[in-house]
């Protein structure tokens, strides 16, 4: 004790000491114990990833319920789709060569005739696009294609009629792969051993052809037949292309006293008597427009 009070600072070193070595054997053994735990942890991980590795995956029953009920769903979603799909494209049905001349002679007739009532303007000779089969036939394997194609045809230019327009100036439409084919496909293979690919095989699910159509009307009359293709429930038409233009190219002269301009459902009647020309809600446009006709080939709709 007389050794301490005598040697204070040196006591208190060597406590120090002691109580430092102390502390880093227990934070030795400390980090000694979660080191040997890791490594315990690491090798248990090493064994169940090596046994994942060599042992072969099986589902669960559960997971095997979820995977199931998922791919149900999915076709029960894509068998709705393709329903009402179905019901957006018009039907081809078996059709002869001669069988559609004579259903184009008469589609073409009703729409000359109603556009005579209408009392709207068509091209001269008009046949809906299909000018070479009005005195030609069509091969065997276009047929019921350009049968499709002329049942859409048709519910467009009735829609333009309907609409009561000034005139259609132009409608043309493509042609269909099917029209290339210039003989019959035949049965079985070709030299070589191959099988011989037609537009049939080849066809993809969804393919569209176009029209293209210019008329002159009435804004309203143009809105009409816009708005009528883009909701047709009998077939889908996509509007690729349009453009308008004013037959009006410009507007009055100012301060021309002989033609004043009035819009809007104010007008009189006694406008007309003071010479009052309106201008606004009396234009007429001239519309171009490009129309896909898209076509959903689902084998079994050949029969609708």
């Amino acid at each position: 004790m007389n050794w301490f009070q005598q040697n204070r600072f040196l006591g208190i070193f060597i406590g120090g000491l002691a109580f430092a070595a102390l502390l880093s054997v227990s934070f030795l053994f400390h980090e000694k114990s979660a080191a040997n735990r890791e490594q315990a942890r690491l090798e248990t991980t090493i064994n169940e990833l090596t046994r994942l590795r060599r042992s072969t995956p099986f589902p669960s029953e559960e997971n095997f319920r979820r995977a199931k009920a998922q791919s149900d769903n999915y076709h029960d979603l894509l068998f709705a789709l393709k329903n009402e799909l179905k019901t957006r494209t018009f039907p081809k049905p078996p059709l002869p060569p001669n069988e559609f001349q004579a259903q184009l002679r008469q589609v073409a007739t009703d729409v000359i005739e109603r556009a005579r009532a209408s009392k709207m303007q068509l091209p001269e000779s008009f046949n809906l696009g299909f000018d070479e089969y009005a005195t030609s036939l069509p091969n065997t394997a276009a047929a019921p294609h350009l049968g499709r194609q002329l049942r859409a045809i048709e519910w467009i230019a009735n829609t333009i009629v309907d609409a009561h327009v000034d005139s259609l100036q132009s409608l043309t439409r493509s042609t269909l792969p099917e029209e290339m084919v210039t003989s019959a496909p035949t049965a079985g293979r070709t030299r070589g051993d191959k099988e011989s690919k037609t537009p049939e095989a080849s066809a993809r699910i969804v393919d569209s052809t176009s029209i293209d159509i210019a008329f002159s009307g009435s804004p309203a009359a143009a809105r009409r037949i816009l708005n009528q293709i883009a909701a047709a429930k009998e077939q889908a038409y996509v509007i690729r292309t349009l453009q308008v233009r004013n037959r009006a190219e410009k507007g009055p002269e100012r301060g021309d006293k002989e033609t004043a301009t009035v819009a809007g459902p104010f007008a009189q009647a006694g406008a007309k008597e003071q010479g009052i020309s309106f201008i606004v809600g009396t234009e007429h446009l001239n519309v171009a427009a490009k129309i896909e006709i898209l076509r959903f080939n689902f084998p079994e709709m050949e029969g609708r």
